[in-house]
């Protein structure tokens, strides 16, 4: 169906009609919309899942259920936790769970069962040095919290990830009160009745609305007067073309700023050149292949179509591992099934950079979708641009020292890697005493949004207290990873990023689920979904015969 200027004008008038009554909803109304979103979502969980697997071209793979970890699950996990944090929204924080040293907030697990189904994964929000736990406690809450006039927002839906338009559009119905606009991307538009159902509460009553749109469609909906703010998920370039009607050079980024064509409100979340770094120490064979298999799970899972897949394995030159790290990410690169490269374009550029001799192609030719390698001796466009697609690259770092190849690393990745995302560091022995200064420099000093230890950086997205975006201070103008938060179920005004912690290798038996090399990922996280809607005794039975059979 096409979309009229006209249609756009009425949508987005029935909105501003109801704007100042959802701008006044207390949280008692809105927990009890939000669990019924967490029942509509368990009705349609099943064609969620498969229509995105069959969308994608992973339908009966172990992919698909990537498509239940990153699509109903996800959803269900945050709406509860935003459901636990509305329901006493002045409820002090645990001063127990505050590092003073760090200025970090603990905020998981928070139940036995997390630990189980995250073994081994905790989690922390960093603050600015300059701020104590009592502004932390105190400026909290957003619009809960302060006077707020009613507005509109336009979500512009990311089309990689199917619930990531959903966790946008939450995080800006609770912390501006804003009714809001989805407009779903081209990418996975046949997601279209999934959200009609999940929000069917929020379109009847008209503070909501979800709809297509085609690029002119898109054009016209952000330059509408009737729109207050946008938040993006997507690239750098289409945030450039709404703000300022064109792509911007290098010149213009250096500039302290420039003329804009779109004065809105604006948040965003553009994606990153994400790093996965490689701290030295004694590694076995078997912990080689484990952390192997870790990063290309980091590059293939989702086909490589994620804003923080790795793409960029940072290495120390002359470590007596390097060599046979790289030999067994090229290996399980090419033992892994390619998919479908269902994004628009992207199987042009991989078809492209095969031609470069500076390639290795790692899978069979006849396979679809080549898996690609490349060893960045000097400069590469990929360190400052999104692959986007099932390309790794490896750079080698010098090695004199640990602590001055930490320095070195944090430095190529600060200031020569585009985009601020997320950040993943492969270190054993990590909370040895003689680490300690080492494992502090990499969380106190890499300017990233997530900072993962020994877990792809990725899990900070699916883990709903951790805020996500890119760091903080990025200039309009360069916008890298994009502006402000998301997520951060317990409404922290004043984060700085979120740290992660786990081991280093999780089991000697089997890999994690979540693993592009685990075949159980399917069934459990479709009983994993069933169950963190409803806990009940079969649902757990279930849960637990898909992860032993």
């Amino acid at each position: 169906m096409v979309l009229t200027k006209l249609d756009i004008d009425r949508n987005i008038n029935s909105l501003r009609v109801n704007a100042k009554e959802f701008s006044e909803i207390d949280n008692a109304k809105l927990i009890k919309m939000f669990e019924e979103c967490i029942q509509n979502i368990k009705s349609v969980a099943y064609y969620w899942a498969t229509v995105a697997a069959k969308n994608k071209g992973v339908t009966n793979t172990i992919a698909e259920g990537e498509e239940w970890l990153g699509g109903p699950f996800a959803s269900v996990f945050a709406l509860q936790y935003y459901i636990e944090t509305l329901k006493d929204v002045s409820k002090p924080l645990n001063k127990n769970l505050f590092n003073d040293q760090n200025n970090t907030y603990k905020v998981f697990p928070n139940n036995n069962l997390e630990k189980i189904f995250f073994p081994f994964i905790s989690a922390e929000v960093k603050f600015n040095k300059n701020i104590n736990f009592n502004e932390i406690e105190n400026y909290r809450g957003f619009a809960m919290r302060y006077p707020h006039k009613p507005s509109t927002t336009l979500v512009l839906g990311a089309g990689n990830v199917s619930c990531i338009p959903l966790l946008d559009t939450i995080f800006h119905l609770v912390t501006k009160r804003s009714v809001i606009y989805l407009k779903l991307n081209p990418v996975n538009e046949y997601l279209l009745p999934v959200y009609e159902k999940v929000f069917a509460n929020f379109i009847s009553l008209g503070y909501m609305v979800v709809t297509k749109g085609t690029t002119e469609e898109s054009k016209y909906m952000v330059d509408h007067k009737g729109i207050d703010h946008i938040h993006l998920t997507g690239s750098d370039e289409t945030y450039e073309n709404i703000v300022y009607g064109k792509k911007l050079n290098e010149k213009d980024k250096n500039l302290k700023t420039i003329p804009k064509k779109n004065n809105k409100s604006f948040s965003s979340e553009l994606g990153n050149v994400t790093p996965i770094i490689i701290q030295p120490g004694n590694w076995t064979t078997s912990e080689i292949k484990h952390q192997a298999r870790k990063i290309v799970t980091a590059k293939l899972n989702n086909g490589g179509f994620n804003c923080i897949s790795a793409q960029i394995v940072v290495l120390p030159d002359g470590w007596k591992h390097t060599n046979k790290l790289m030999k067994y990410v090229k290996q399980y690169m090419k033992n892994v099934d390619d998919r479908f490269s269902y994004y628009p374009n992207s199987i042009e550029k991989l078809s492209s950079l095969e031609k470069d001799s500076n390639y290795e192609r790692l899978n069979d030719v006849t396979c679809a979708t080549p898996h690609l390698s490349r060893e960045i001796k000097a400069y590469s466009k990929y360190e400052t641009s999104e692959v986007w697609g099932t390309s790794i690259y490896f750079k080698q770092i010098p090695f004199t020292n640990d602590f001055e190849y930490a320095q070195n690393v944090i430095d190529y990745c600060n200031n020569t890697l585009w985009g601020n995302l997320g950040a993943t560091v492969l270190f054993k022995k990590y909370k040895n005493k003689k680490n300690k200064h080492i494992s502090d420099l990499y969380v106190n000093e890499l300017k990233y949004g997530t900072v993962a230890i020994n877990e792809w950086s990725a899990i900070g997205f699916i883990i709903p207290t951790l805020p996500w975006g890119g760091f903080p201070g990025n200039k309009d103008n360069d916008i890298q990873s994009g502006q402000d938060f998301v997520h951060n179920s317990l409404f922290f005004e004043s984060v700085e990023n979120g740290i992660v912690y786990s081991k280093f290798r999780m089991s000697n038996l089997i890999d994690p689920l979540w693993f592009v090399t685990n075949k159980k990922g399917k069934k459990v996280f479709k009983n994993l979904t069933y169950f963190q809607i409803d806990k009940t005794i079969i649902n757990f039975i279930k849960l637990g015969f898909s992860a032993v059979l």
